[in-house]
């Protein structure tokens, strides 16, 4: 019998599952050289092995932390809106984007975007995108940085540098 299973008949080693799992005295020569393996290093053998591809990355991204959107204050809004307006002077058009270059590093929020994750529609995560400023849409109430479209709304900070002065424009937007 085959664990739990019985042997079928033609079963080409029957003789040596007769004879059972092979036993060794403690002073065996084999016993010497080779000697059994805990069940906690077998199963080390075995640990590698990844049974489910992408898996252990989806349990990682439920891991990660989201907050709460930060709501800012008037003072701050008016701040922002002031820091918008003078950037918006500088890349009004391409040739004056293209001319003054300006870099900037904006903080806004990202939602969560995992539909499985119960922050999903409620918090997220505020990031840092760097690059050039390449315009403002007061229309569609967004700013666009190194190709990235941010919206008004969700900004909480711009920092920028203008031919390589750096000004710190710290304040929120209003015009949520």
């Amino acid at each position: 019998m085959l664990g739990y299973m019985a042997a079928p008949d033609d079963f080409k080693y029957a003789d040596v599952l007769k004879h059972g799992k092979p036993s060794h005295a403690v002073n065996d020569s084999f016993a010497v050289k080779h000697p059994a393996m805990s069940l906690g290093k077998r199963a080390k053998i075995f640990s590698p092995f990844d049974a489910l591809k992408g898996f252990s990355e989806a349990v990682e991204a439920k891991d990660e932390l989201y907050c709460e959107r930060i709501e800012l204050s008037e003072d701050e809004c008016a701040g922002l809106d002031n820091t918008i307006a003078d950037l918006r002077e500088l890349v009004c058009n391409g040739s004056s984007a293209r001319e003054n270059n300006v870099t900037v590093s904006v903080t806004h929020f990202v939602p969560c975007t995992d539909a499985d994750n119960d922050a999903y529609g409620r918090r997220g995560q505020y990031v840092e995108t760097k690059g050039v400023l390449n315009s403002i849409d007061t229309v569609r109430r967004m700013i666009t940085v190194g190709g990235e479209r941010i919206l008004f709304g969700d900004i909480i900070e711009i920092n920028t540098c203008v031919q390589q002065m750096m000004i710190s424009l710290s304040s929120p937007l209003s015009m949520k």
